[in-house]
């Protein structure tokens, strides 16, 4: 018999069989506060069932799409699936159905997976006016039409065996979307090796183990959901899924799961904060909380460190690749709004607009960041041209525009699209909103520009209050406060709002529909 010192690295499919070997009896996942808990054992059993089932209707490379919320059964599905062989797709659930279709018809899945809640969406817009042939719909719940079929009856007799498919580290796993903001949405498409770099990125980033738990509360077609489901797939972690996001029960499902760790967008971590009862629950469990997807405000961290956890971690990724993260210890002062330095094995840039990776600019100069990581994605799924126009000789060309101060940490100004041109002057929203942020009555703020004669684009600000009696001039007068803001940066018109301000798929602040709605207004 022939031996080597030299093994493959697993693939995603493998993991939870790795888990069984190591915590058979260990929480893997679980329903919300006090709902149905399932050990890695389980869990893989039922995965193999699963996959056995779907073998049914799917062979090796077949895709299989899922328009669910996060639940034990779509991440039983999503896992079985993986070891079908099939590459996993999980969409918005929250686009249009004309999107929704698009989505479907450019992946063409053998099967589509959907949760109760989805399923006259599905019967309305998307079974009958799609092209796509789907082999079987099946459904994490009761079936509610005569084509769907129960997880329960595609499990039914299933051995609790590995399918024989043979799936390497650089073949394709998962088609991640992204939200759309500026066209139509592109399915990233990320192979086992990336996704398992990925994985192991972030559970270094946040420490996590067989002791950690954490919640999530992110719809699975946000690239956030694999950015804790990885990690804790690697680590064994246990996963307590919140499929809807009400603030109370969060706080309630950290103090009743003894959760360890925690990550929202600063939005969501500041209406927790505003709870009358928060300082109720007991939240010692918790030992870090992130904050992503946007920039944490003074104010937001100090009530977090004294309200919540005092140690706070602040990170910058995206769809395509990893990024940053700035610890507790160097958020100071100074290094407020930084996002940190690149994870292992990261290389962040800031360049020239539109220039080479080489064309790197001195600190302090704003630029557009560029990131070259092993978990990036390879593809663009059916359009090579638009992998090209993201990717340089490795180098991933985000659009967001930010610098490097002398140390090497990286703070975001925003995306180029979003820049406002005010009397010729460039400015950025990013910045403006986290000074608006920080008044303790704007529970948030979105900042854009608008077509006018005077200014060319006027720099206008569409605020949701908690006080009702909070004006204009009182805003106006909190920016020329600031020593960060120019006076040209600030807002010349306010629009209030009472409702939550619109957000993209993947839950970040989405300026194009607010742009939209003020000329609709006009």
């Amino acid at each position: 018999m022939e031996s080597s010192a030299t093994s493959e690295m697993p693939t995603i499919r493998e993991l939870s069989s790795i888990a069984v070997e190591n915590n058979p009896n260990k929480v893997a996942y679980a329903e919300g506060i006090d709902g149905r808990e399932i050990t890695w054992a389980t869990f893989d059993e039922r995965s193999k069932r699963a996959a056995n089932g779907l073998r049914e209707h799917v062979g090796q490379g077949d895709r299989v799409a899922y328009l669910c919320e996060g639940s034990v059964s779509h991440v039983t599905l999503w896992n079985g699936a993986l070891k079908a062989g099939c590459i996993v797709s999980n969409l918005h659930v929250r686009e249009s159905p004309e999107t929704t279709r698009s989505c479907i018809d450019s992946l063409r899945p053998r099967v589509l997976v959907v949760d109760e809640a989805r399923s006259a969406f599905v019967e309305a817009h998307v079974y009958d006016r799609i092209s796509t042939d789907l082999a079987a719909v099946v459904t994490t719940g009761e079936p509610q039409t005569d084509y769907e079929v129960s997880m329960d009856d595609l499990l039914a007799d299933q051995p609790a065996e590995e399918p024989d498919v043979n799936v390497g580290a650089d073949d394709p796993a998962a088609v991640i979307w992204t939200s759309g903001t500026t066209g139509e949405p592109k399915g990233w498409t990320h192979t086992n090796r990336a996704l398992m770099h990925r994985g192991s990125k972030l559970a270094h980033k946040k420490g996590m183990t067989r002791r950690t738990r954490v919640p999530n509360v992110f719809s699975p077609s946000f690239a956030a959901w694999y950015s804790t489901t990885l990690p804790a797939l690697l680590s064994n972690a246990s996963s307590y899924f919140l499929p809807d996001w009400e603030p109370e029960r969060y706080v309630q499902c950290l103090e009743e799961r003894s959760i360890t760790t925690a990550n929202l967008v600063p939005t969501m971590w500041r209406e927790i904060l505003r709870l009358e009862n928060l300082d109720e629950y007991d939240l010692s469990s918790l030992r870090e909380i992130e904050a992503a997807g946007e920039t944490l405000d003074a104010t937001t961290l100090t009530n977090l460190r004294e309200h919540i956890c005092e140690t706070v971690s602040q990170s910058y990724a995206a769809t395509e690749t990893c990024g940053t993260n700035i610890a507790n210890d160097e958020i100071g002062d100074d290094r407020l709004e930084s996002v940190g330095k690149p994870l292992l094995g990261i290389q962040i840039r800031v360049v020239q607009e539109g220039g080479d990776p080489d064309d790197v600019l001195e600190p302090g100069k704003i630029g557009e960041v560029i990131v070259k990581s092993s978990d990036s994605a390879a593809w663009v799924w059916g359009d090579t041209a638009k992998t090209d126009d993201a990717f340089q000789d490795g180098w991933w060309y985000s659009g967001d525009l930010g610098y490097k101060d002398e140390d090497g940490y990286l703070y975001i100004e925003g995306r180029d699209d979003n820049m406002i041109l005010s009397k010729g002057l460039k400015v950025f929203p990013t910045p403006i909103e986290e000074r608006l942020n920080t008044h303790p009555d704007v529970v948030e703020t979105g900042v854009v520009g608008v077509d006018d004669e005077e200014y060319g684009e006027k720099v206008t600000a569409v605020v949701t209050r908690s006080d009702p009696e909070l004006t204009a001039e009182e805003l106006d007068e909190w920016c020329l406060e600031s020593d960060k803001l120019s006076r040209f940066e600030r807002p010349r018109t306010y629009h209030f709002r009472d409702e939550t301000l619109p957000r993209t798929s993947s839950d970040k602040l989405d300026r194009q529909t607010i742009r939209e709605q003020l000329e609709a207004e006009r």
